[in-house]
């Protein structure tokens, strides 16, 4: 199975790898926990004294069905494993306090009185893995710009004992285990995560949850604030050089002009200096914004996250979803000095 995809559904969209259901609308919350997979409990087995051996080994052979290994079961501990097909889990000590599929759902309904629905739902390796994704169907557009702005409200949890129940909003849609892992890492990034431990408390939680994501609404009419003001505030096409000169580091041309340079290092300025001028008349910068402010974020967002030079696929990944960048940080102060610039 693709990234570990065991069962999932998706609304309207299908996921890359073409497996799960395809809904036409979005559905209620029990059909949504059957289709995704979710709709099952833990079975918690003690180790320790008269325990049943039948169940143990129908545990192993669920497992061995799946064509995964055995666990370590160790004396003293408790063995999980799903109450619909007995596939084992994981083994933990009699302290774990592991999280409900039903707990996740009530969490995930803390969205829906700000619009959120259910968009996706998947169950990844055997069920250790499962995650929802919600999605606010009301989509961002800014003046000029005929893209949308899609933001999800994001959850994952596991019953392996390697993670605990992470709430977040974001941009990616959670349609296997990779995507699940940058869902996480992006949350953890824009710093919108909140986190139950597997302990008792969850229902108490809930109601730090909705002070840490009822701001998603809020987020969203700053973002468009912002875009618009941007998108209304034009630029000269002598600003706009000045601007893709100061962000490859080039600022005045003083690289490109220094004949102690060497030609490599010129040909690298140029080089960028291209990536970013052919943004401007490609399909990430809308054609009514090549020479406005939002133009000059759009194209210089594009450029930090994607086409700056990077050593590796891992550094790449750390750059766009792990670290933040001083550089992108500042575009809007760039931006701000760009347009006080007469020419």
């Amino acid at each position: 199975m693709p990234a570990l995809f065991e069962q999932g559904f998706f609304v309207r969209e299908p996921a890359w790898h073409k497996l799960g259901v395809v809904l036409d609308e979005y559905p209620g919350r029990e059909l949504a926990m059957r289709l995704a997979g979710h709709d099952w409990d833990v079975i918690e087995i003690p180790l320790l004294g008269e325990f049943s051996n039948e169940i143990l080994a129908a545990a192993g052979q669920a497992q061995n069905e799946n064509g995964r290994g055995f666990m370590k079961r160790v004396s003293g501990s408790v063995l999980h494993v799903r109450s619909d097909n007995l596939f084992e889990l994981a083994t933990h000590s009699t302290t774990f306090e592991r999280i409900l599929n039903s707990t996740a759902y009530d969490v995930a309904e803390i969205l829906f009185d700000q619009g959120f629905q259910y968009e996706a739902g998947i169950t990844v390796d055997g069920g250790r893995t499962c995650a929802i994704t919600l999605k606010l169907d009301e989509p961002i557009t800014i003046t000029g710009d005929d893209s949308v702005v899609l933001p999800y409200g994001c959850l994952s949890w596991a019953h392996d004992g390697s993670a605990s129940l992470k709430v977040r909003s974001g941009t990616i849609r959670q349609v296997c285990a990779n995507t699940i892992a940058m869902s996480e890492a992006e949350g953890s990034k824009l710093g919108t995560d909140f986190t139950f431990r597997h302990t008792k408390n969850v229902h108490e939680r809930i109601e730090d949850a909705k002070k840490a994501i009822h701001g998603v609404r809020e987020a969203l009419d700053v973002y468009r604030e912002v875009a618009e003001e941007l998108a209304a505030q034009p630029v000269t096409p002598g600003q706009r050089d000045w601007f893709v000169s100061t962000i490859i580091g080039d600022r005045d041309g003083r690289i490109s002009r220094n004949v102690d340079s060497s030609d490599r290092v010129k040909d690298n300025v140029e080089r960028e200096r291209a990536k970013i001028n052919s943004l401007f008349f490609g399909p990430t910068v809308p054609e009514d914004h090549r020479l406005t402010a939002y133009g000059l974020w759009v194209a210089g967002g594009e450029y930090f996250d994607h086409l700056r030079n990077y050593r590796s696929v891992d550094s790449y990944v750390r750059r766009t979803l792990l670290t933040d960048s001083r550089e992108k940080a500042s575009l809007r102060n760039t931006i701000s000095e760009a347009l006080e610039v007469a020419i």
